[in-house]
């Protein structure tokens, strides 16, 4: 008696992209997106029965969590570096945060020290959807910056995107 092994076919992606051409630049648009799209309340929302909302009342499909508005921010942030163009305004605002506390007006502080009052935000605080998708930029230039052990959430984000074929 002799066992047979049937196998599937491969299945390929051409050129092994997932998405398709998307590209630094068209997947940091596409998170830009995302988070005003899961984060801001439809301008009819507001608006009661019998209200002053005039129009079509529009609804939010799916609301970000804080937690999952500054993850999407952190990837945001780091393929905004990775795209460059536009999307440098993202690690220049990270610079700026980042000098007011490196520049000598709190003694001797490196950009570590930055990426720890960043994560203790993160971890410590609940911050709405906004403000958290914001830290989650600022966080992403910030850890770049730091090096370390900081580097890991842009290391794992851009090695994911170069899986998934983005980059």
């Amino acid at each position: 008696m002799q066992n047979i092994i049937l196998a599937a076919p491969a299945i390929s992606v051409e050129g092994g992209r997932i998405l398709g051409s998307v590209g630094a630049g068209g997947i940091a648009t596409a998170l830009t997106v995302a988070l005003v799209a899961g984060i801001r309340e439809p301008k009819g929302a507001a608006a009661g029965p019998g209200g002053s909302g005039g129009g079509k009342k529009s609804r939010i499909r799916k609301k970000l969590t804080s937690d999952q508005a500054q993850w999407t921010g952190v990837a945001a942030g780091t393929l905004y570096m990775t795209a460059g163009s536009i999307w440098t305004v993202g690690e220049n605002v990270s610079d700026a945060f980042s000098g007011m506390f490196t520049n000598g007006g709190f003694g001797q502080a490196g950009t570590g020290a930055v990426s720890l009052l960043l994560a203790s935000i993160m971890y410590f605080r609940e911050l709405t959807p906004g403000k958290a998708a914001v830290t989650g930029i600022v966080s992403a230039g910030v850890w770049a910056q730091a090096g370390g052990i900081w580097g890991l959430p842009q290391a794992l984000i851009l090695t994911g995107a170069g899986a998934l074929g983005i980059l």
